[in-house]
Formats: structure tokens, C-alpha cells, sequence
């Protein structure tokens, strides 16, 4: 039942990373940066490879432990990232004109999705009673993923034009299901930091989803309006999703200031050293998220000055999956290090 802990210190939302590496490539092709959109798409390869042997592993080795973190609200939905760097790797290869690929990655997202929304949701309902304080902005990775899933309908269109009414439609009711989510999700947390008493600590890189799950919302909106065959369903929604996709952008851009303070208060007031952390590919998958969607948004008429926006953001998200990627880095060179010594003094 929810509510209770892992005993196996275990991070759910490690394939971040691949939605973080996946998206910074997305808005590099999207800017003719084809060499290095490329390298970053084979390094996402290699993580959701690498990551989903490593789970399954894991979830062989030590089941008790999974079902553990899944029945935690605390950590399970760190398990939607899984749906989300999925679907985010199948629209690059969409990109790269990889459709099988493509579309076993967006049936992979969709099976896991479905089992891992009803099975929480269940357990959320029928569980004890949650405290305000394991509500965090992890929750809206949840979010992410059903939008991820709008994304990658949106972008099969391209591809089979011919199932464009029921391609849409799915995409559409995936879209509207994320929204609603949203707004539910959204109101708890701003509950949760304007009415409780926030620490240091409470402030984790995963609330920087506040702002990445607007982002791929405003994405999946976009891409459905940049859809170029005629369908009436999409002539009926039009004005009511550009109406929302100016609402979300707006509402996602007045994150980012704040999450910057609030970063700021975090480790200056909090005098924290800055050592890599998996979740800290949850800030980067945002920032690449908004200019992936700032651009694409851009293409839509009436939104073509907001371009400049998502080419400069592309340079601010490169930077900050290099700095992460840095740290990371950093983190195993030194562990090998001390493995090194530890090695060496037990052969002494």
C-alpha cells in the first residue's frame, strides 16, 4: 500500500537522463546543428538501453524493492520517465526517418504508461491518506509522459497521413487528459509551497517540472496545429488550442525566474555543495523542453517573434546538460578513484 518506503536507496527517475540528452538533441536538429544533434542522440541511445537493462535487472534481482518504490507517492512517478524518454527518443528518430524504431519505442511508451497510470492511481485512491509533504513537482512527470505520448501521435502524422483523423483525435485526447492532470497536480503543489513551510531540502530539481510539463504541453499543442492536412476536427479545436498554448507558454515562462531564485535560496542561503544528483537532469529536460517547444510554437502564425526566445534557451539547455554531464563525470572518475585505493590497500 502507498505510504510505504523503499529500504533499497534507489533513484525511480534515472531515464531523465535520456529525456534531457533526447530533447537537447530534438531542439539542435530543430536549429540545423546536425553533427551535434546526432552525437547527443546516440548518447540517449546508449542511456535508455543501458538504464532499461539496469531496471529490468533490477526488477529480477529485487521485486520487493520495485514494488516498493511504486507504491511510495514520494517516488513513483520518477517511473513515468521511462514513458517520457521513450517517446521523446522515438520523435528524434521520427526526425532521422527511423519509423520502425520509432514506433516500437512509442508502443513500449504506451504499454508502460498504461500500466504504470492505472496501477498508481489505483494505489493513490484505495491507499491511506497522503500527506501534503509527498506531493512534490515529481508528480508532473506524470503529466510529461501523457503529453509525450500526444507529441508522438502528433508527429506520426507526418508519417501516415492517411489515419490523420484518428491520429489526431488519440493525439488530442491524450493532450486534454495531460491538461486536466496539470491543473489537478499544479494546485496541490502550489498548496504545498505557498501554504506549508519549505526547506532547503523540499526544494529538489524535480520541481523545475513545474515549468517542463507546460513546456511539452505547449509542444504537443503546437505540433497539432502545425498539423498541414486539412481534417475538420482540427478546423473545430484550432482557436481553442492556440487560446491554451499562449496560456501554458505564458504561464511556464513565469516559472522560470523564480525557479532560479528559489535555486539561488537553495544553495547560497542553504550553503549546499553542488555534487551531481540523477534528478538534475530534471532541470535540464525543461530548459531544452521550452526551447523544443518555443520554436516549434514560433512556426505558428501570430507567434513567429517568440523564435529568438527558443534559439537562445537551446544554448542555455546545451549548457546545462554539459554542466550535469560534467558532474556526472566527475562523480564516477572520483568513485573509481577510491575503488582504486581501496583495491590497492587490501593487496597491501
Amino acid at each position: 500500500m502507498l505510504g510505504h518506503k523503499s529500504k533499497k536507496r534507489f533513484y525511480t527517475g534515472y531515464f531523465a537522463a535520456v529525456m534531457a540528452t533526447g530533447i537537447v538533441s530534438t531542439a539542435l536538429f530543430l536549429y540545423h546543428r546536425q553533427e551535434l544533434s546526432d552525437a547527443l542522440m546516440a548518447v540517449a541511445m546508449v542511456l535508455y538501453l543501458f538504464l532499461s537493462y539496469w531496471y529490468v535487472a533490477r526488477f529480477v534481482k529485487a521485486p520487493g524493492d520495485m514494488w516498493a518504490d511504486l507504491t511510495n507517492p514520494a517516488t513513483a512517478f520518477g517511473f513515468f520517465t521511462i514513458v517520457a524518454g521513450s517517446n521523446v527518443l522515438a520523435v528524434r528518430f521520427i526526425f532521422a526517418g527511423w519509423v520502425t524504431p520509432s514506433v516500437v519505442l512509442g508502443a513500449i511508451a504506451l504499454v508502460v504508461w498504461a500500466v504504470l497510470f492505472y496501477t498508481v492511481m489505483t494505489l493513490l485512491i484505495t491507499g491511506p491518506a497522503i500527506e501534503l509533504s509527498s506531493v512534490n513537482g515529481g508528480w508532473l512527470i506524470a503529466i510529461v509522459a501523457e503529453q509525450s505520448i500526444a507529441t508522438y501521435l502528433a508527429a506520426m502524422i507526418d508519417i501516415v497521413p492517411h489515419h490523420v483523423e484518428v491520429l489526431f483525435l488519440l493525439a488530442s485526447a491524450f493532450w486534454a487528459m495531460g491538461l486536466m492532470f496539470y491543473v489537478i497536480f499544479i494546485g496541490l503543489i502550489m498548496d504545498r509551497l505557498l501554504f506549508q513551510r519549505v526547506s532547503f531540502d523540499d526544494l529538489q530539481p524535480p520541481y523545475w517540472i513545474n515549468m517542463g510539463a507546460t513546456a511539452i504541453t505547449v509542444l504537443a499543442s503546437s505540433r497539432l496545429l502545425s498539423i498541414h492536412v486539412h481534417a475538420q476536427i482540427l478546423l473545430t479545436l484550432r482557436p481553442f488550442l492556440e487560446g491554451v498554448t499562449l496560456m501554458l507558454w505564458a504561464w511556464g515562462s513565469w516559472w522560470i525566474p523564480l525557479l532560479v531564485i528559489l535555486g539561488v535560496w537553495k544553495y547560497w542561503r542553504g550553503s549546499e555543495k553542488v555534487d551531481y544528483h540523477p534528478s538534475q537532469w530534471s532541470i535540464v529536460f525543461p530548459l531544452g523542453m521550452y526551447a523544443t517547444a518555443t520554436t516549434t510554437m514560433s512556426k505558428i502564425h501570430g507567434f513567429k517573434p517568440l523564435h529568438w526566445i527558443g534559439g537562445e534557451f537551446l544554448w542555455i539547455a546545451l549548457g546545462a546538460w554539459i554542466l550535469v554531464a560534467g558532474l556526472a563525470a566527475r562523480q564516477i572518475s572520483t568513485r573509481e578513484r577510491r575503488l582504486n585505493r581501496r583495491q590497492l590497500s587490501e593487496n597491501d
